[in-house]
């Protein structure tokens, strides 16, 4: 018989606290950094004309689906699952690349030097995203 207080499969037994939690919230906010640097807003200001629309709404969709990724992800660990910080991983990966991209100058080009306030939060979102890894790492007990 089992015991009624153990916790169900891939669910830790105390969902709001150690790392997974933490790194939840981190990504939940990384998100939410990552919203401020749409293009044509306020930190956000290249121009991306050159890209073509297919390439500019093809990669803002790139972006959408890496936030809706990021979003469940966060929300599921949240709630106590296990198996969403894969989900969290591959999402923090999905933002360092997009940041080493841009701060590369390989992905998206602009004639437009990167503004220095989006250089920065990038800076910050890339360390953001690879302490969520970290985090999420040590949640699952890879380190």
């Amino acid at each position: 018989m089992t015991d009624p207080t153990s916790p169900a499969p891939g669910r830790t037994t105390r969902p709001n606290s150690g790392p997974l939690p933490t790194a939840a919230v981190l990504l939940l906010v990384l998100v939410g950094s990552f919203v401020t640097l749409v293009p044509g807003g306020p930190i956000e200001t290249r121009d991306f004309s050159g890209l073509g629309g297919a390439v500019f709404w093809g990669f803002n969709a790139f972006l959408i689906a890496l936030a809706v990724v990021a979003v469940a992800s966060a929300v599921a660990m949240l709630r106590g699952s296990r198996i969403a910080g894969w989900g969290a991983i591959a999402a923090a990966w999905g933002y360092v690349f997009v940041v080493l991209l841009d701060l590369g100058h390989v992905f998206p080009t602009s004639p437009n030097p990167i503004p220095l306030m989006l250089g920065l939060i990038e800076i910050l979102d890339f360390m953001l995203a690879l302490y969520v890894m970290a985090l999420t790492h040590r949640g699952l007990g890879h380190i």
